[in-house]
């Protein structure tokens, strides 16, 4: 009993001090993780669940009765869940100190390692349904991230929770336990910090870049972010890693800050011109690259960003490459930029229809038959675009063409640089 009340009352301290915070809204992980963790094995499912219920009522937050009671009930079900689940792997509480090593392999280590990791799925599940019950992504696509950005700390998590049961209760330390984890879990607490400043830095650079972005190309206000969200559709149709997803993630962003870059050349002292135009579209992708090189955590995305109006048949820029020979996040970007361009102005399903009509030709024809796969929901995020245009409305080669702002990511506008490239 002296441990549940022990572990609870540190939870409640945990949670009143606001320990740790993902950069994920409506998401996060605090140390209350570890205790947790290690009330499983001290104290079995109820113990756990009477902790995991304390930890979420966090009573210096201002939050609304909702929230408060939703974190509550997860968090106690992620406790009673994960009591059930160690015991049911064979797992022990109490043990004591005739337990040797591979005993405590065997009967905590294991099946305390299974526990976490179904504790991670109920609660990343749960948070990721609120989500989108609330009007966030869709379900799996919250999910996805969550469990991408939390993964390994939670698991990690578990682990120091266990190394606590095993020093209170195999060891014989009891509740002296607390002095001894006390400097591992502020140094936890600590590197997680600059995990989670480092995060934030990440995102104002690339929210600086978009800005500066839609304030230079009015017809991208806005679009960024929805090809952004987009891509999350396409890549988890498609099945990316979460390496692969994160780096899309800031290519979606960032594929258009070239657009940004000074027109040079004939053009220079006119630079409403079409042919400027026509010059800054093909250019973009190259400048783009030069202004991002040496941020560091975008190397991954960089070739994304230059390859994302190749063609699959070797017409498109800068490089010309063709087929396989576009990097695969290069082609799904290629799919998700010229879908957001359609569908305001011709609808979800004459878009698709364009896509598929140049599937092969320009797209590859496995993005755009994942793109098919999610083209309801990305329909939806996609169709709020302020490009001046009425929803619905049809822009041919002309329309697009003709106005002093091009969208180059209409697929009319990569025929026309292919036309106009072949000119004398």
């Amino acid at each position: 009993m002296s441990a549940v009340v022990i572990l609870a009352v540190l939870s409640l301290l945990a949670s009143a001090a606001q320990s740790t915070r993902l950069a994920t809204p409506s998401a996060s992980v605090s140390l209350t993780s570890i205790l947790l963790g290690a009330a499983i094995p001290l104290t079995g499912p109820l113990g756990a669940g009477i902790v995991g219920f304390v930890s979420a009522v966090d009573p210096l937050q201002k939050r609304s009765l909702v929230v408060r009671v939703f974190n509550v009930a997860m968090t106690g079900l992620v406790g009673v869940v994960g009591g059930f689940v160690y015991l049911g792997l064979g797992g022990i509480v109490h043990a004591d100190a005739t337990f040797d090593p591979l005993g405590i392999v065997a009967r905590q280590l294991l099946p305390l390692a299974g526990a976490t990791v179904i504790m991670l799925l109920v609660n990343t599940g749960c948070v990721s349904l609120m989500i989108s019950v609330t009007g966030g992504a869709p379900w799996l696509i919250n999910w996805r991230r969550i469990v991408r950005q939390v993964g390994r700390t939670y698991l990690g998590y578990g682990i120091v929770g266990l190394l606590f049961a095993v020093l209170w209760d195999p060891v014989g330390l009891g509740p002296a336990t607390v002095l001894v984890m006390f400097v591992p879990l502020v140094f936890a607490q600590w590197s997680y910090a600059q995990q989670h400043a480092e995060a934030v830095a990440h995102e104002r650079t690339v929210a600086s870049l978009v800005a500066a972005g839609e304030a230079r190309d009015p017809i991208m206000k806005g679009r960024i972010e929805r090809v952004a969200k987009v891509s999350e559709l396409l890549g988890n149709q498609l099945r990316l890693s979460p390496a692969e997803a994160d780096a899309l993630h800031f290519a979606a962003l960032l594929h258009d800050v070239g657009m940004v870059a000074p027109i040079e050349g004939r053009h220079r002292n006119n630079a409403d011109t079409r042919a400027d135009n026509l010059e800054r579209i093909r250019r973009h992708p190259t400048r783009g690259v030069e202004m991002l090189r040496s941020i560091e955590f975008l190397a991954d995305s960089i070739t994304a960003i230059r390859h994302h109006h190749e063609r699959w048949d070797g017409r498109g820029y800068p490089d010309g490459l063709a087929g396989p020979q576009i990097p695969q996040l290069a082609r799904a970007l290629a799919v998700v930029d010229a879908f957001c361009a359609l569908v305001p102005r011709v609808g979800e399903e004459r878009a698709m229809e364009q896509l598929r009509e140049r599937s092969s030709v320009q797209f590859d024809p496995e993005c755009v038959e994942a793109m098919g796969k999610v083209s309801s929901a990305a329909a939806t995020i996609a169709q709020a675009d302020h490009s001046g245009h009425e929803p619905g409305e049809v822009v041919g080669t002309e329309q697009a063409v003709d106005e002093r702002w091009l969208d180059h990511d209409l697929p009319e506008v990569s025929d026309l640089l292919i036309a106009d490239r072949s000119r004398p």
